[in-house]
């Protein structure tokens, strides 16, 4: 009799240690399933926040997109422009030169000259400045009496008073 007393001993001990077991087991997975959910809800939370800064940039991109057809656009019809004009950047040089040098003389297209040499009145009807990138010089378009044009240096005149 005594084994099986000690039969049914060592049984509740044995049902009472797989059931410790058990319960140890189910709050293991219990642990493990509520950290896991709560890494899978961080995930979640990531993904939502990078999805929105993915959409963002999106909207950025394709303003930037624009931006950038805008400006190929408006270069493009500058572009159009400066290729119609720039065969003539030597002739605008040359005007504004004429221009800059003009204000700094003393007589300006139609005002009355006199010619130092033989004090003959005339007519000044254009500033021609020419030359190239190191040296330039100023010659006055006049005009005589008798409507001969010559050109002539700034101290070969003198204002007529």
């Amino acid at each position: 009799m005594d084994t099986i007393t000690d039969y049914k001993k060592n049984k509740k001990k044995l049902i009472l240690i797989i059931a410790l077991l058990v319960l140890l087991t189910s709050l293991i997975i219990y642990l493990m399933t509520r950290s896991m959910s709560k890494e899978e809800q961080f995930y979640k939370a990531q993904m939502e926040q990078m999805s929105e800064k993915l959409e963002h940039l999106d909207g950025s991109l394709k303003s930037l997109q624009k931006d950038h057809k805008k400006l190929n656009h408006e270069r493009d019809s500058l572009k159009r422009n400066v290729d119609y004009l720039w065969p003539m950047r030597s002739l605008v040089y040359n005007a504004k030169l004429r221009d800059k040098v003009g204000a700094e003389l003393d007589l300006r297209p139609g005002d009355l000259a006199m010619v130092k040499t033989d004090s003959t009145k005339v007519v000044v009807t254009d500033i021609i400045v020419g030359g190239n990138q190191y040296t330039y010089y100023v010659h006055y378009l006049i005009r005589n009496a008798k409507g001969e044009s010559k050109e002539m240096t700034p101290f070969e005149l003198k204002p007529f008073k």
